[in-house]
């Protein structure tokens, strides 16, 4: 994928630059807020990594500025640990998803990836699937085969957010913000104790476990949709 990194720090930038390389992104690097806005209307990107603190233009203008052009580019801003108003200022003018300096690749690839598969999503009726599992999101309702499954509200949305996100890697931050609404790590295994809960009900009929740890980083359901 070919990323927009939009930062003015020269050192983290570079870092930025050298990590996703790893990974296997192309990346190209605004220093501004004015070059991000001209560089994102003349180029086509997979996505902007979008810092809030810029110079000329700050990062929530850049982002709104972007909406407002009409370009439906996935923008994952770039925020400081705890500050708030900053990640619901940055939502609020259209970016996708935030993530707290220093953010680690892979949590930004599994976290632009997210951003593209919801984008790509066009089922509506709230049925996520992966092999032969299957869950309603409207009804509340999950079944492996033909047995339902026995879970809570919060075990539920665990399994939703594997099932989203099949195949791909859920890292613990992604399940904090979207299961729990955390903004922080808590210094509890939550994680790990729910995915526990949640593969005792799709085993309980001896089936494979078909959820995957991905030690360090999180978890990934393995399924076709």
């Amino acid at each position: 994928m070919n990323v927009l990194i939009v930062e003015d720090d020269y050192r983290a930038a570079r870092l930025l630059v050298a990590a996703l390389s790893e990974i296997g992104y192309e990346t190209v690097v605004a220093e501004d807020g004015r070059i991000a806005l001209a560089l994102a209307s003349a180029q086509s990107f997979d996505a902007v990594l979008l810092d809030v603190m810029l110079p000329q233009i700050d990062g929530v203008a850049v982002a709104r500025a972007l909406r407002e052009r009409g370009l439906n580019v996935p923008i994952l801003m770039l925020t400081a640990l705890g500050d708030l108003d900053e990640r619901l200022a940055g939502l609020d003018a259209g970016a996708d998803d935030y993530l707290v300096k220093p953010a680690e690749p892979l949590e930004i690839d599994a976290r632009i990836k997210a951003i593209k598969r919801r984008a790509e999503r066009t089922n509506e009726t709230g049925v996520l699937r992966a092999g032969d599992i299957e869950v309603n999101e409207i009804k509340f309702r999950a079944v492996r085969g033909r047995r339902v499954l026995a879970l809570p509200k919060l075990e539920f949305q665990v399994l939703c957010e594997l099932v989203r996100n099949r195949n791909s890697v859920v890292t613990r931050t992604m399940f904090y913000s979207s299961v729990w609404g955390f903004d922080f790590e808590p210094t509890t295994n939550i994680v790990e104790s729910y995915i526990r809960r949640v593969r005792v009900q799709l085993t309980l009929d001896g089936e494979e476990d078909p959820i995957v740890t991905i030690r360090g980083v999180g978890y990934m359901m393995i399924g076709e949709g």
